[in-house]
């Protein structure tokens, strides 16, 4: 079941939400909405489930080719989990996940022994087979999101939405839980979209990351696309550590060649493209200091000074190539840059 979103607009008051926004989600594709908080993403998520509404006029909803923006919630097909679970605390876990099931309409609930065989079935493919007994506050968060989940599925929703599904957990439950939402995607194959600010939650298991800011859609593309080919400054400074080097500079090395830049451009460049050699007259390279060494873990992260003004610049280096280097404090060092990208200065962030 594919999702189109076309010219969405949103405003509220005097602030715009959504400032035509076009969104195209594959049928049986896991996609996330990624980007800081206020940037339109769960606005967004809320107008393709039907809980808002787009400015009058500004665009339209569809389904698989089906248009669904004038129905409501209820009549749209779509399973929606919430950050903060929305369990009820009175029902075992088995009672919220058939809760949908049974308040339908009588016409359309299934019988009794139909909705058991339902959550018991949704029970083991959510890893809970024997928890169906207890209540909300006898389990640990990660199980209750994944009561939730259980719960928007038993309805067999067209869509699946998932509001910052995992906001609430800590680190390590969160890890945890975004392995196995992958895992379970690959199983049931249901267009699911979800909303994160989490750069290393959406690129590790999404399919295709949509990047959003400031109301609009910076970006779409793949994980890889997205950090090794980014669009725009924004896109590059949002996804991990970027160093900005303004441009030209005496003798910059990039892949290996001596490269110059027209004046006032700024390459962008992972920690990790930067590579430090010792200091030797003739070999190319943009002069630096060592300022700061932190080894502690399998990367280390070197600081450099880098011209009259002091601009630092970050490395990141493996272990053994720090070993190999004894780099101490105050060492004069080369910086040599792979894979720079440059934006003029007047582009607008």
């Amino acid at each position: 079941m594919s999702i189109t979103a076309t010219q969405i607009a949103k405003t509220f008051g005097s602030y715009t939400a959504l400032a035509g926004v076009n969104l195209s989600v594959p049928s049986g594709k896991l996609v996330a909405l990624l980007g800081p908080s206020g940037s339109g993403k769960t606005t967004l998520l809320r107008i393709v489930a039907g809980l808002e509404h787009a400015d009058t006029g500004s665009g339209r909803i569809s389904f698989h080719g089906e248009d669904v923006t004038d129905r409501r919630a209820g009549e749209r097909g779509v399973g929606f989990v919430f950050q903060h679970y929305a369990l009820f605390r009175h029902m075992t876990v088995f009672e919220n996940i058939a809760f949908g099931l049974k308040v339908r309409r009588r016409r359309d609930r299934p019988k009794p022994s139909e909705i058991a065989d339902r959550v018991n079935a949704l029970l083991k493919l959510v890893q809970l087979g024997e928890h169906g007994k207890r209540y909300p506050t006898q389990l640990s968060g990660g199980q209750r999101q994944r009561v939730a989940l259980a719960r928007a599925l038993a309805v067999e929703p067209k869509v699946l939405l998932l509001d910052e599904p995992f906001g609430a957990l800590d680190a390590k439950v969160r890890k945890e839980l975004r392995r196995w939402l992958r895992q379970f995607h690959e199983e049931v194959h249901l267009t699911t979209v979800f909303v994160t600010h989490d750069q290393e939650e959406a690129l590790e298991i999404a399919d295709e990351v949509v990047i959003m800011n400031q109301a609009k859609i910076e970006q779409v593309g793949s994980p890889q696309e997205v950090y090794d080919r980014p669009a725009t400054p924004f896109v590059y400074q949002f996804l991990g550590n970027v160093n900005q080097i303004r441009l030209p500079v005496r003798g910059l090395a990039l892949s290996g060649e001596i490269t110059t830049s027209a004046d006032g451009a700024v390459a962008y460049v992972r920690p990790h493209d930067i590579d430090i050699q010792r200091f030797a007259v003739g070999l190319p390279g943009e002069v630096a200091v060592v300022r700061s060494i932190h080894a502690a873990g399998p990367l280390a992260r070197v600081r450099c000074a880098r011209g009259l003004d002091e601009e630092i610049v970050e490395s990141e280096l493996p272990r053994s190539r720090l070993d190999e280097l004894e780099l101490a404090v105050d060492d004069t060092v080369l910086l040599r840059l792979r894979n720079p990208k440059t934006f003029s200065e007047d582009y607008a962030i």
